[in-house]
């Protein structure tokens, strides 16, 4: 058995196990052919690997991985099914921002989608109870072998057995467990690898930069979705991985009401709940780490690190800060926290923004930022941020964010991101006194993993609907026949003034001095194509025109 395992050949075309996502695996490394009997897999969810990895004894181990999204489930069935010594998953780590102790129980997390696997199985349709959008198995996996996983492995589940316990006494659990567990034999008379279902292609493109305008978040996520899976590039998430996406560099997103909490539509692949957006609004706010994480964004943003407090004590105090715009006083250093009986020091990025902002309303310089570039040097693999920037900029009397996230999970993370750049935005707008305006948010790599593709396929054919709205933000057109031409006014969309004004006697002169000028989305392009051919048959004829409004 060991010896048919080890000859699989893996979802990134090499021979060994594990067969999929090898490259995410903690234990045993990508570079390691460790083939045992060992009946346990170990899975910590979100709990930074380093924090249990090297407490883990490994004579019993087989696996030992995160597991971030519902999603993960087909990879982990197609491990298991291609290991069959795999008997017991045992769970542990941190589930969700939230510390509620119902959180467990009410969100939609990975951890849930495990407990809804072992203990529901699979429904007739091939979907795991309340997990019907963000589960997706292959329709290479048979359902059978899929049933045959549920029914043979146990799942051990301390966070349900031990929720009062430490994470250190959770980690000696299954330290008990992987000594004490009965031995047993494989579920499978031979290990199962299956083919994947080949990905849609997709259409081309210029390359580069794509933006989206939307109301509100989930409509700006829709119209996100919809344009990386129609243009996004095949590409790999890393070297030596099995990780493919569809990816969009520099997908820009500008939502215009982020302040919007209506979810009414709820087209997520992991639908979002206000108590599940609350939650994580409050860890981003909080400049608090919890313990097995490597980094949260508010942790980063709120408690940015600096290895010496001595060394911004003496420029504070410095002669070169006598020209200093806001000039000296307490206000300089107030948002630093000066660590009692350490070297360094953090600081409250967001409350020094607001503090700028109050001073100068229109500074420029409001930046906040994750990234240590020394520790990334030594993380990139590991924990570096995705989220990088954030600036603040008052225009119109209200405050806009830009936000930059170097690599972007478009599917599973950005809603969450999104949300809760929208609370840091309204705790900023509201410590300066002004209303939040628009949101901009980059996304360096904005990815679709390929085990979405078919649920954002379902979601898209449900909500990516046109809705026709000549109310366009950049201008309206108004046509008329007049002195025997055909005459094209832009009107500003609210106070009614003529922009620009445009004539001509067919639809392709007044067409070629129209886009040479303005930019306006498809569907607008396409009515106003449409009336402008009804004007010059209108105007052929000799009978009268009325725009179709």
């Amino acid at each position: 058995m060991i010896d048919k395992i080890k000859q699989q050949t893996g979802s990134n075309g090499k021979q060994g196990w594990p067969v999929a996502v090898r490259d995410r695996i903690s234990f045993p490394s990508p570079e390691e052919l460790r083939i045992t009997d060992a009946n346990v897999a170990v899975t910590f969810l979100w709990t930074m690997r380093d924090a249990i990895i090297p407490k883990l004894e490994k004579e019993n181990l087989a696996l030992a991985s995160n597991f971030y999204t519902p999603a993960g489930l087909a990879g982990m069935i197609r491990n298991i099914a291609s290991n069959p010594y795999i008997r017991y998953v045992v769970l542990l780590g941190e589930e969700y921002s939230s510390k509620s102790k119902d959180d467990h129980k009410a969100s939609l997390t990975s951890g849930n989608a495990l407990r809804a696997f072992f203990e529901k199985g699979l429904t007739d349709e091939r979907k795991i109870p309340g997990f019907e959008n963000s589960v997706y198995f292959d329709k290479n996996i048979p359902t059978e072998t899929i049933r045959k996983v549920k029914q043979d492995v146990q799942l051990i589940d301390l966070n349900l057995k031990m929720p009062n316990a430490s994470f250190e006494e959770k980690v000696q659990e299954v330290n008990r467990l992987l000594r004490s567990l009965d031995k047993k034999e494989p579920f499978l008379q031979e290990p199962l690898t299956f083919e994947y279902e080949e990905s849609s292609g997709s259409f081309p493109y210029e390359g580069g930069p794509i933006v989206v305008h939307g109301s509100n978040i989930p409509d700006t996520w829709i119209k996100v979705i919809h344009n990386i899976y129609r243009y996004g590039r095949k590409n790999l998430m890393n070297a030596e991985t099995d990780r493919w996406v569809k990816e969009i560099n520099n997908m820009v997103a500008v939502i215009h009401d982020p302040q919007n909490l209506d979810l009414s539509v709820n087209p997520f692949l992991v639908p979002l709940t206000k108590e599940k957006i609350d939650a994580y609004r409050k860890e981003i706010l909080s400049p608090k780490l919890p313990e097995g994480k490597a980094y949260t964004y508010g942790n980063k943003l709120r408690a940015y690190s600096h290895p010496s407090a001595k060394q911004i004590r003496d420029l504070v105090q410095s002669d070169e800060y006598k020209d200093f715009e806001f000039g000296k006083g307490p206000h300089v250093d107030a948002n630093i926290n000066y660590l009692e009986g350490r070297d360094s020091c953090e600081i409250d990025q967001v409350n020094d923004m607001i503090e700028v902002l109050k001073r100068d309303p229109y500074s420029k310089a409001v930046v906040a930022m994750t990234w240590h570039p020394a520790e990334e040097l030594m993380r990139k693999h590991k924990s570096s941020p995705c989220l990088v920037l954030l600036q603040a900029i008052i225009q119109d009397e209200k405050l806009n964010l830009f936000v930059f996230f170097r690599s972007h999970d478009m599917t599973q993370g950005w809603p969450e991101n999104a949300y809760g750049m929208a609370a840091i935005q309204k705790e900023i707008a509201e410590g300066v006194g002004v209303k939040p305006g628009i949101m901009t948010i980059v996304s360096g790599s904005a990815q679709i993993y390929n085990h979405y593709y078919q649920q954002v396929e379902d979601m898209l054919r449900k909500y990516n609907k046109h809705e026709q709205n000549l109310n366009d933000p950049k201008g309206n057109f108004l046509i008329e026949i007049k002195g025997g031409k055909i005459k094209v006014s832009l009107v500003h969309p609210q106070s009614g003034k003529i922009l620009e004004a445009y004539e001509g006697s067919t639809a392709k002169e007044l067409r070629d001095q129209i886009s040479s000028r303005s930019m306006i989305d498809t569907g607008h392009a396409i009515y106003l194509g449409s009336e402008l051919m009804n004007a010059e048959k209108a105007l052929k004829d000799g009978v009268l025109y009325e725009q179709d409004m």
